[in-house]
């Protein structure tokens, strides 16, 4: 099975071989270093004879002309005019070039214009200009990500498809561009062939991005794929974040979903240093990684409830208490040499219990103080109960809204939900956004109930997202379901993606609402050997989950699930409070 952390290790190791034997130091961009560091760890790097890794656009490195620059960039004129500084004024001996994508002929021009010295030895395309951040899961920075610290909690900037149809169209068509250009060279990382593109009907952002993506894999990027006989095409679906904004506002409850939506994750990092996180940190672990290739304890819990992982941590913290026994009884000359071979492996043990422990420290204090349980339960009950009526849980959410404990925000994320399944009852959710002002909320956050159903109501999405459209039988099913209870209150909404994805692959989703693009061939879904689906404004790491778990089911089948950015409610809060400052110019 292909994943693709391991393709993007390859694809830096090949690079560094190619350079050859001898000191090497890694030049990179903003990007490529972000990349490197989701997928290598420094001491990985070092044991490939690279001693330095640099941004090339840092002006005050030294001069080691005895060293080899192996450059991993992306094709931006960015990186090609710090590559001509090099080249005029070279710091090492040689430069072997490696770009993250297909590299124009002007540019190659450019560069050899500014090679005067013949310091270029190679320059090769390698497909990886994505950000790998799980074995299934890769995001695409937004344009303004690049070079923006992060937000509060992410990914930093949102992606402009979030505020279509406001944002500046050059903005926009930039980050089509940048979107397709990660999903081809996703696929030619695949070695496959041109894809069956489908798309969201009532999405122009996926309309935008499924016609560009046609025009670069069919029309500009012809000799690029495989072409053999008797494969099948690889099938592209792009959704639009348009097509469920609930998922992104629910309280999460599973490891890696809670810590992004409490603490924030930025390319597999969690920064502890922000003054919101009261426990003590450790000296050494202000910035922490959270990352399924490098942490076995993260790789097994990332997916459990909040309820399970406290015990899993306590187990976690007892094992290393138990071998911390055995490593300080030291009686021998023969204890103590396993001791010393032993230590590192136990010091790296200590930062990951500390790391955990301090985690978790964190996520408690912060669900006990905002009282998120109740909360959550409230917006499980809206999301998952397809027979609800609004009068039958309006006075539920107006405690909530009333209650002290509960953040400003989460209390407006409620009121938000209960508007997006609600939206035909407009004087109750008129009433509700008056409970929000009488409780203090300001108006800029009160906007934002309205705002949404802008972005997300029900003339946005093709499908129905609370399934009240089930046939009678089917509704009963879901009724039972809820009358034997179910595994956990907390954690019972699927997100729209797992029935679109389960529809597709039993060739069962509607033409009309997900259509082929008119120019490529159809393919029967449920022949197809790789599936990329990608989600236009950012995804989730509650969908992420159902990707992976759905990865299990179907074992003849690679599934990639992509979008601009992972997303947490802090930042689609934001992304909503741009897109409605944009829709009053």
């Amino acid at each position: 099975m292909v994943k693709l952390p391991d393709l993007a290790k390859d694809y830096i190791q090949k690079m560094i071989q190619r350079a050859g034997p001898g000191a090497k130091v890694l030049l990179v961009d903003s990007e490529t270093k972000q990349y490197l560091s989701t997928v290598y760890t420094q001491s990985d790097v070092l044991k490939q004879e690279v001693f330095l890794v640099e941004r090339i656009d840092n002006e005050t490195v030294e001069k080691l002309m005895h060293m080899k620059a192996v450059c991993f960039l992306r094709p931006s004129y960015s990186s090609l005019r710090a590559l001509s500084r090099h080249l005029r004024d070279p710091k090492f001996g040689e430069y072997h070039l490696f770009y993250t994508n297909s590299v124009r002929d002007s540019y190659l021009q450019d560069l050899a214009q500014a090679d005067g010295q013949e310091l270029v030895k190679q320059i090769h395309e390698y497909y990886v200009d994505y950000m790998v951040l799980d074995s299934h899961l890769f995001t695409v920075p937004s344009l303004e990500a690049r070079g923006n610290a992060a937000g509060s909690g992410g990914e930093g900037h949102a992606s402009s498809f979030l505020c279509a149809p406001y944002v500046d169209r050059q903005e926009l068509l930039g980050d089509v561009d940048r979107t397709v250009e990660a999903i081809a060279a996703l696929l030619l990382s695949l070695k496959v062939r041109k894809p069956c593109i489908r798309y969201q009907r009532s999405s122009d952002v996926a309309f935008q991005i499924s016609e560009s993506l046609y025009r670069l894999t069919y029309c500009q990027g012809e000799g690029l794929f495989a072409t053999e006989r008797g494969s099948i095409e690889p099938l592209v679906l792009i959704l639009d974040r348009t097509s469920d904004p609930v998922t992104p506002l629910l309280t999460q409850w599973t490891y890696q979903a809670m810590v992004h939506d409490l603490l924030g994750i930025r390319n597999n990092r969690v920064d502890l240093t922000s003054k919101s996180i009261l426990s003590k940190v450790p000296k050494d672990q202000s910035q922490v990684v959270l990352s399924s290739e490098q942490d076995e304890f993260f790789k097994k819990e990332m997916y459990n409830n909040y309820g399970d992982l406290g015990i899993e941590i306590k187990n976690l913290v007892d094992g290393f208490q138990e071998a911390s026994k055995m490593n300080h009884n030291i009686q021998s000359i023969e204890d103590m040499q396993r001791f010393v071979e032993n230590y590192p492996e136990f010091r790296s043990k200590q930062g990951n219990v500390s790391k955990h422990v301090t985690l978790m420290t964190e996520l408690s204090r912060i669900v006990e103080e905002g009282n998120l349980m109740n909360a959550s339960e409230i917006e499980q009950e809206i999301a998952c109960n397809s027979s609800l009526r609004a009068g039958s849980i309006y006075n539920e959410v107006v405690d909530i809204i009333r209650d002290h404990k509960v953040k400003e925000d989460h209390k407006v994320k409620l009121a938000m939900i209960f508007a997006v399944r609600f939206e035909k009852d407009g004087e109750t959710v008129s009433r509700l956004i008056s409970e929000l002002i009488d409780v203090g909320v300001p108006v800029r956050k009160t906007n934002l109930v309205r705002e949404i159903l802008d972005y997300g109501g029900q003339g946005k999405r093709d499908d129905d997202l609370f399934g009240g459209n089930k046939s009678f039988l089917s509704r009963a099913s879901t009724a039972m379901k809820g009358l034997k209870g179910v595994d956990n209150v907390y954690t019972q909404h699927e997100p729209l993606i797992a029935s679109i994805a389960d529809q597709l692959l039993k060739g069962k989703l509607k033409e009309h609402d997900y259509p082929c693009h008119a120019q490529v061939p159809q393919v029967d879904a449920k022949q197809v050997k790789e599936l990329i689906i990608f989600i236009a404004g950012g995804v989730t790491y509650e969908e992420s989950k159902f990707i992976a778990s759905m990865q299990q089911q179907y074992t003849n089948l690679k599934i990639f699930l992509g979008g601009n950015g992972v997303l947490n409610s802090n930042q689609f809060l934001s992304s909503m409070s741009a897109r409605h400052r944009m829709s009053q110019h």
